[in-house]
């Protein structure tokens, strides 16, 4: 027998709560709907369905089969779909996540352009410094920072790669004085990103000798754009992505420190689900983005 064809329609059977429902939902007739479950149910040797003259019931072993019909019959179909869209331009809802600093920062300006270059596809984009869980939420491209990503089963791109910088106010300079090793940070007062784990302790690297030094300080928060107004402040010293504090650098606001050490650098990264990365609008995007921020490297 078919048994993609009785799954389906012992699906739609459970779901319309009737034959003649589900005949309507697959545009057959009742007697074939009733067929192909009872071909089924001879298939797989158990009773799905418990049948009365009023109503449908699963039965326990119905409940069970039935979701994993469900799971296997959406697989089928997500993967008919993006072999179907592997023919066609970008188009569609695209949802995206980013980390909150990274998308103000450098994403949300260059989102405008890539809707001009592709017009059909409508963007979703969620910024949250949150990891989030790329297949519950149904996110097509989530973008990622770090030394580098755990093993799973979703599609990684790398975008770029990056540095930290460690930087502090010319006033709280005046006042504390600059490190002049990473021991140093020891005795000053340090803003901690608390998303890190452990969100204390920092890593310097100089000429193949590492360093970790534990850090302190009265302020930790979960969002780099917050910690550096804390710094612009004078409350103490910054470990961050050079892009957060770029701008700053150059205009003096904030100055750089321990400049012959280097703290662990980053790197961005595009992940996907297989079956949400073989799309145009997801492959499109993840290009776009690799482009710009390569085009910003190299300046």
């Amino acid at each position: 027998m078919d048994v993609l064809a009785g799954m389906r329609a012992f699906r739609a059977v459970a779901e319309a709560g009737s034959y003649v429902g589900a005949g309507r939902t697959l545009a057959v007739s009742t007697a074939w709907v009733s067929k192909l479950v009872l071909q089924l149910e001879e298939h797989l040797g158990v009773q799905l369905l418990v049948r009365t003259t009023r109503r449908l019931t699963l039965t326990d072993a119905g409940r069970g089969y039935l979701e994993r019909c469900v799971r296997i019959l959406d697989d089928i179909d997500e993967s008919e779909r993006a072999l179907s869209d592997l023919q066609s331009a970008p188009r569609g809802l695209l949802r995206v996540s980013a980390p909150m600093s990274f998308g103000l920062l450098r994403l949300a300006a260059k989102l405008p352009e890539f809707l001009r270059r592709f017009p059909d596809v409508e963007l979703d984009v969620s910024f949250n410094d949150r990891r989030v869980d790329v297949i519950e939420d149904g996110i097509d491209v989530a973008v990622r920072i770090g030394a580098e990503l755990e093993d799973s089963s979703l599609v990684a791109r790398k975008l770029a790669e990056g540095r930290r910088v460690v930087c502090a106010s010319k006033d709280y300079v005046r006042t504390h004085g600059a490190p002049k090793q990473p021991r140093d940070l020891e005795k000053h007062v340090c803003l901690r990103y608390s998303l890190h784990e452990p969100p204390g302790r920092w890593e310097f690297e100089r000429r193949g000798e590492r360093v970790q030094v534990n850090v302190r300080g009265p302020l930790r928060i979960d969002n780099s754009i917050a910690l550096r107004e804390a710094a612009l402040a004078g409350v103490g010293v910054f470990l961050t992505p050079d892009f957060v504090v770029e701008g700053d650098l150059r205009a003096g606001k904030l100055v750089p420190l321990l400049e012959t050490w280097h703290p662990s650098g980053y790197a961005i990264f595009a992940v996907s689900p297989p079956s949400r990365f073989a799309t145009p609008k997801a492959r499109a995007f993840v290009d776009f983005l690799r482009a710009a921020l390569g085009s910003e490297r190299s300046r």
